[in-house]
């Protein structure tokens, strides 16, 4: 792609200018975007949130305990964190 300015590219950015909105406009966008009420909001987004965590951990739990030998790491990794904590003799 060539670093030189394209006309046709320019005149179309130089019709595309438009007055930036009033002030009344700006004024009615920043007052829909206020939040309402911060207990409000976090009160009913927490159950929205809690659902998919406890989804997300209970398939991370149940899904490796599907596969054939899963049973028998889970026993090996719990062996060796519990070696590791003992001290050295």
């Amino acid at each position: 792609m060539s670093d030189e300015l394209d006309p046709m590219l320019l005149q179309a950015f130089a019709r595309s200018e438009r007055a930036f909105p009033d002030a009344e406009f700006v004024a009615r966008v920043a007052a829909q975007l206020r939040p309402r009420g911060s207990l409000t909001g976090i009160a009913a987004a927490l159950p929205r949130a809690v659902v998919p965590v406890l989804r997300g951990l209970a398939l991370g739990i149940v899904a490796p305990l599907r596969l054939r030998y899963a049973g028998f790491v889970a026993v090996a990794g719990a062996l060796v964190a519990v070696w590791s904590l003992l001290p050295s003799a």
